[in-house]
């Protein structure tokens, strides 16, 4: 009878140690997974091919943008805030004149057709809309 009682909690103890083990390769494998999925964002939003992209939109918004004379200077992508949309695309905050009011939120896809990436949507802040007024 104790023979068996130290056979059960063997067998407990062996089943907690593969399960925790278990448990553990794959909270491991899921963190890389998703820290080689932000990579490979931040590796697309700073491609040439989205500067391109970002600064035509930022165009469409300012004429003079990126200019001394443009409302809008500068702008930085938020890397924490990317994203992939799940109707396809990367969705990308941008900061405007390094002011975290005046965010743009847009998704940005890529033509099938001609390989360029696009803005498919985008939405200002209120800030960034006042800024924007008379262009």
């Amino acid at each position: 009878m104790e023979a068996s009682k130290e056979n059960r909690k063997t067998k407990i103890r062996w089943t907690l140690w593969l399960l925790l083990t278990t448990l553990f390769l794959g909270g491991c494998s899921f963190i890389t997974g998703r820290s080689t999925k932000k990579r490979e964002m931040i590796q697309i939003a700073e491609s040439k091919k989205m500067k391109l992209a970002i600064e035509n939109m930022l165009t469409k918004l300012d004429s003079k943008a990126l200019t001394p004379e443009g409302k809008i200077k500068s702008y930085k992508i938020s890397k924490d805030d990317l994203d992939y949309n799940p109707m396809g695309g990367l969705m990308i905050k941008i900061i405007i004149n390094d002011n975290e009011n005046l965010l743009l939120s847009t998704t940005i896809q890529e033509d099938s057709v001609t390989g360029k990436y696009e803005e498919t949507y985008y939405g200002k802040t209120k800030e960034l809309n006042d800024l924007l007024k008379g262009n």
